[in-house]
């Protein structure tokens, strides 16, 4: 199999020649080394610039191609359209940038899988880098996941045909319960990238790619100890923020031999660990326990996102209420208020933080819905335990072994003030105090 290595390079030296030392001393040097450096931009000192382009042009452990671009492409359209480049000429590529530092194995380690997994057509991406979830290794060297990797990967060249720059996506995916549950499940963070995009925030084309091997519920392969260091979190990178959320060990010995399953799937395991980082508990959360409230959570609002794990953890989610959505979220419904009555459950829980909106919204299913009353719930985890809705729509308060009923969101307040804060008036009647009061 012809395979090329491609490192993508713009104006930081140190890390360039970290990352070509590295390659230098592989076990095995690849067969062709195309190199890309971006342009400078106009507003942008050129010193860092020109000491990458010494290195590049200087490169002679292996075969090289060299690009220099005459402008400044930015990032997503300089390594898609040097990936589209190599690939006229490779049947996989393995992508290399700037901040990846490769383990001296990694190449010996990208080009077992390419040959392991080459017919296997739903692998779609192969990476050196070993996610930071808790995942305990196996049998195996490797386990397969749904969520493509940027820092030291490849792919075959018929896989990377499916690259497509689509905006609409994510829409698209939301719509049939089965992506939504591969989104849910594999990119919960992209659709705030996608938007970062929009806003000029970011310039991301691994979005993209994501996308396209989620909807294809393809399989990407991770080794369970990282083959790459990125050190481009030390905040010297245009698109990277200092951060240790993403580190991983280096693995320490240098094998050349890799233990690789005939059939590769996706376990529950590693559907479970990514919830930490790109996962959804919703997602994962599909088999319903008997032992457990069916419940329809009405708000799919950042309110609801800070408590999903625990909501998951004490219910069964049947569906999710909604207004202004529609289509799936995570695999589960979004319907509208008059869909209630089409779904067996047990309770529905409001999850609106302002409480004045969660005592309309209740009265609203009441009135206009004809839901019964006591199966309205309001769920308020920073502040009370439970808050149940009473048919004229007020609000019984369950604090410790109290039940208190409130008839406004000013007495709510009033109430948490007294029984969470502390914080109370006290009135003396003057009539008790001078002794004039009568028996």
């Amino acid at each position: 199999m012809n395979i090329a290595i491609i490192l993508f390079t713009y104006n930081r030296s140190e890390h360039t020649k970290r990352v070509l030392e590295a390659l230098r001393h592989n076990t095995i040097l690849p067969q062709k080394l195309y190199i890309f450096q971006d342009g400078l931009k106009s507003d942008e000192s050129d010193e860092e610039w020109k000491k990458v382009n010494v290195l590049i042009n200087e490169t002679d452990f292996c075969p090289t191609e060299v690009h220099v671009s005459d402008k400044n492409k930015g990032l997503a359209a300089s390594i898609v359209s040097g990936i589209n480049y190599v690939f006229r000429r490779y049947d996989a590529v393995i992508v290399l940038e700037d901040d990846c530092v490769p383990a001296a194995n990694f190449v010996c380690f990208m080009q077992k899988c390419f040959e392991k997994y080459e017919s296997d057509k739903r692998v779609y991406s192969v990476s050196g880098y070993a996610w930071p979830i808790d995942l305990k290794k196996g049998e195996y060297d490797v386990y397969g996941c749904g969520r493509i990797s940027s820092w030291g990967w490849g792919t075959w060249k018929d896989r990377w045909a499916i690259y497509e720059k689509n905006y609409e996506l994510i829409s698209k995916m939301k719509q049939e319960k089965e992506l939504s549950k591969q989104l849910a499940l594999w990119g919960n963070d992209l659709e705030d990238t996608l938007v970062g995009n929009v806003r000029g925030e970011c310039d991301s084309w691994a979005v993209f790619w994501a996308l396209n091997v989620i909807e294809h519920r393809g399989i990407c392969i991770n080794p369970y100890y990282s083959l790459i260091h990125n050190i481009g979190f030390d905040g010297s990178g245009v698109h990277c923020d200092k951060t240790e959320r993403f580190h991983t060990e280096m693995i320490s010995n240098v094998q050349q031999q890799f233990s690789l399953p005939d059939q590769i799937n996706i376990s529950k395991k590693v559907k479970r660990g990514f919830v930490s980082l790109y996962g959804n508990s919703t997602a994962i959360n599909d088999t319903k326990e008997d032992k457990k409230e069916n419940i329809l959570v009405y708000g799919l609002g950042k309110y609801f996102r800070e408590r999903e794990w625990e909501l998951n953890e004490n219910y069964n989610i049947v569906a999710f209420i909604d207004n202004r959505k529609r289509g799936y979220y995570a695999g589960k419904k979004v319907i509208k208020p008059k869909e209630i009555k089409r779904y067996a459950f047990d309770t529905i829980l409001i999850l609106i933080q302002n409480i004045g909106e969660c005592i309309n919204v209740a009265k609203s299913l009441i009135k206009e819905f004809e839901i019964s009353y006591d199966v309205i719930q309001i769920s308020n985890f920073t502040r009370f335990k439970e808050l149940k809705v009473a048919e004229d729509g007020s609000l019984t308060i369950f604090w410790k072994n109290m039940r208190i009923r409130v008839d406004s969101v000013d007495e709510y307040n009033n109430v948490q003030e007294v029984l969470l804060n502390q914080n109370c008036c006290y009135v003396l009647n003057r009539g008790i105090c001078d002794g004039s009061r009568s028996n």
